[in-house]
């Protein structure tokens, strides 16, 4: 069955980028393109206005692919326009550019894309300027927790046939999982070595569950954002061209989307992420 996939796009050029993505990853699937008039920030002779010029270039994209793809217009704040759409249209995705047009109140993870990754109740793909185009080399990040396990299922299930690596970034300077305990000792950080063979052997197990063979690789960093630096060097470093990541780690509040290190991949990362509640 077809899945769902929403791309919403304001004529920016990573909106474009965006929807060049859904159809690449998604050729079988259905796609809808969406516009949403923000009045805020609209004059009488914008171009938002008339969203069909906004879409013209995309379906003419589309179709040249064979692809038909639907268009939607809303009126509203964007970021809620487009939950609000995804929640009552049963959309099983949305791809969206990591910038929006060149106001700075549309900047992504700042702005639109920022609350839509937050509230979204879906999977959320960002795709970034110049992004990276690997030989389909996916990297799933696993750190054990519920929505990590998640982003493994998901990236098995909708790309089993695409290589991919399940990465568990150590971090030996912090605490370890929430105890309280700071990890100096060589006791402790075997413990966590420990630990993470086993997390990787879950997740393994559930892709496989999947029928998907993967691999697994475990990546140290000892700077001041060390998981999440273990995981864009290796992203940087091995050619891979996306990223699929829960929205939560382990600690839940201290490692929340937006604080930690799924903010932090899904900024800086030079291929697209997924994130994944």
């Amino acid at each position: 069955m077809p899945r769902e996939i929403l791309v919403p796009t304001d004529g920016s050029p990573l909106s474009e980028d965006a929807f060049e993505h859904a159809l690449g990853a998604f050729p079988d699937d259905d796609i809808t393109l969406l516009h949403v008039v923000d009045s805020r920030y609209t004059g009488p002779d914008d171009d938002e206005l008339h969203p069909e010029r906004l879409f013209t270039s995309l379906v003419d994209i589309a179709r040249q692919r064979g692809v038909e793809v639907r268009t939607e217009t809303r009126v509203g704040r964007p970021s809620r326009e487009i939950v609000a759409y995804s929640e009552e249209s049963d959309v099983d995705e949305i791809v969206v550019g990591s910038h929006g047009r060149e106001r700075a109140s549309r900047i992504l993870l700042g702005s639109v894309a920022e609350r839509v990754l937050r509230r979204a109740p879906v999977p959320v793909t960002v795709v970034h300027p110049h992004q990276r185009r690997g030989d389909k080399h996916h990297v799933v990040a696993v750190d054990g927790s519920e929505q990590s396990t998640k982003a493994v299922e998901y990236a098995a299930s909708t790309f089993p046939d695409v290589e991919t690596t399940l990465v568990h970034a150590m971090d030996p300077m912090e605490t370890y999982y929430g105890e309280g305990q700071l990890v100096y000792a060589e006791e402790e950080y075997e413990r966590i070595e420990t630990k993470a063979k086993e997390l990787l052997a879950d997740a393994r197990e559930h892709a496989e569950a999947h029928g998907v063979t993967v691999t697994t690789t475990t990546v140290v960093e000892w700077g001041p954002n060390r998981p999440a630096d273990a995981i864009l060097d290796y992203v940087e470093s091995n050619d891979v061209d996306h990223v699929f990541l829960g929205s939560h780690g382990r600690s839940g509040a201290s490692r929340i989307l937006f604080g930690s290190v799924a903010e932090t991949v899904a900024r800086r990362s030079p291929a697209p992420v997924t994130v994944v509640r």
